[in-house]
């Protein structure tokens, strides 16, 4: 860890000037994380307090993944109206929702709370990841979104901890989501604070409208954009599908085949915090120094790998070591959004994002859920389920190496990475 926290005290330097920006959005991400975390994490409170069968609480989760895709309609928006003001919307809107779910009097309204309030993180996130690719210097780019991403997961980590206090103040699973409002207190601090990309500043000025808007969006399944637009779907749709399944049934899985209990959880932090830190930084140098290909070759198949220690143990601590090491593989995220990021230009970079990640991407996080829901009660087993869909990662490896390599490209208004 020494020699991790000095390569994330070398990356904050290199930022110069923009340490301030960073801190802003990786305090907005921390309680994305936090955030994101929490509809998987109570899933064995939902089914008690709400009665709902493994099927019902696969549709919810599908479901509720469900705003990450509508969040394409609203990311796409920063390449007209700016990020600033795209992001901020986002930021004060999943915190509003978050807030309304800590009362949500059914698992119906829960869902529908959390379908929005997914939406506006997944557009919190992934404006975050566009402002600081478009602000910080091209050498430590990958490090600073690795850096930034181990952010997400400290804040992720943090619900299993509170889980058994809360519950032993009397405020349950609903405690987690009035502590995962808070980014409404600092929300004027973002107001005042958040400054607006140069790169958006540079570009000529736009007008909206719906034609011109039609014609961006259109423009990206053009021949130049076609075949990489492609991929990086492909390539985002096996991590939604690993994440929506490996991750997302943990809960459910220790609780209904291992007979953990909320005391189980307390000292997760203790190793997702340290392997996701690492993990996520690990994915910054990985590209930086290995390249964008290499690096997610190296994580979806120690995804596999991880999934399957996981899920296929009986023995407790090598059931929380494959955990901690699907939360720091986890780093696949920002390998995916960075790679992502450098593959179109200024003009229809966040359209792309949210075109690839969120429109077609996030449908693997909507229906692989609800399939595992159902599948898990085909197979009388949640481990055997949760195999099976983590053959993904291997499956996507072909892909990978079709896409160009784009380590250390620069960014600019006209410019884009070359095959």
């Amino acid at each position: 860890m020494d020699a991790t926290s000095d390569r994330a005290r070398g990356v904050l330097s290199g930022m110069g000037a923009h340490r301030g920006l960073f801190v802003l959005v990786s305090i907005a991400t921390f309680f994305e994380g936090f955030d994101t975390m929490l509809v998987s994490l109570v899933q064995p409170w939902l089914q008690e307090e709400f009665q709902a069968s493994r099927e019902a609480l696969g549709d919810a989760l599908g479901w509720s993944s469900a705003g990450m895709v509508l969040a394409f309609f609203v990311i796409h928006l920063a390449d007209w109206l700016g990020r600033r003001p795209v992001f901020l919307g986002a930021l004060f809107a999943y915190a509003v929702l978050t807030l309304a779910t800590a009362f949500a009097p059914s698992l119906a309204t829960f869902t529908i709370l959390q379908v929005f309030a997914r939406m506006a993180m997944v557009v919190e996130l992934g404006l975050a990841y566009v402002i600081l690719s478009e602000e910080m210097p091209a050498e430590i780019r990958g490090r600073v979104n690795g850096l930034f991403g181990s952010v997400a997961t400290i804040g992720a980590a943090m619900p299993a901890s509170l889980l058994a206090p809360l519950e032993a103040a009397g405020l349950g699973w609903r405690g987690l989501f009035l502590i995962g409002a808070l980014p409404l207190l600092l929300f004027p601090l973002y107001v005042k604070r958040l400054p607006e990309t140069r790169a958006f500043r540079a570009r000529p000025p736009t007008r909206f409208s719906l034609r011109d808007e039609l014609a961006l969006v259109a423009g990206l399944f053009a021949r130049a954009h076609r075949r990489r637009l492609v991929l990086v779907i492909a390539l985002f749709l096996a991590i939604n599908v690993w994440s929506g399944t490996a991750l997302y049934f943990f809960t459910l899985y220790v609780f209904g085949e291992r007979g953990f209990t909320a005391a189980d959880l307390v000292w997760l932090p203790a190793g997702t915090i340290p392997f996701g830190f690492l993990g996520y930084s690990l994915s910054g140098v990985a590209m930086d120094r290995l390249g964008r290909r290499p690096a997610a070759t190296l994580y979806f198949v120690a995804a596999f790998a991880a999934t399957l220690l996981c899920y296929r143990s009986t023995w407790s601590p090598a059931i929380y070591l494959g955990y901690f090491l699907l939360i720091g593989l986890g780093g696949i995220w920002t390998i995916a959004i960075t790679w992502s990021a450098e593959l179109f230009p200024t003009s229809v970079r966040a359209t792309a994002a949210g075109t690839t990640n969120n429109l077609f991407g996030r449908l693997g996080l909507v229906f692989a859920p609800m399939l595992a829901g159902r599948v898990t009660t085909a197979l009388g087993s949640t481990a055997d389920a949760i195999t099976l869909f983590s053959g993904i990662t291997l499956l996507v490896l072909p892909l990978v190496w079709l896409l160009p390599e784009t380590n250390a490209a620069v960014l600019d208004v006209a410019g884009e990475a070359t095959d």
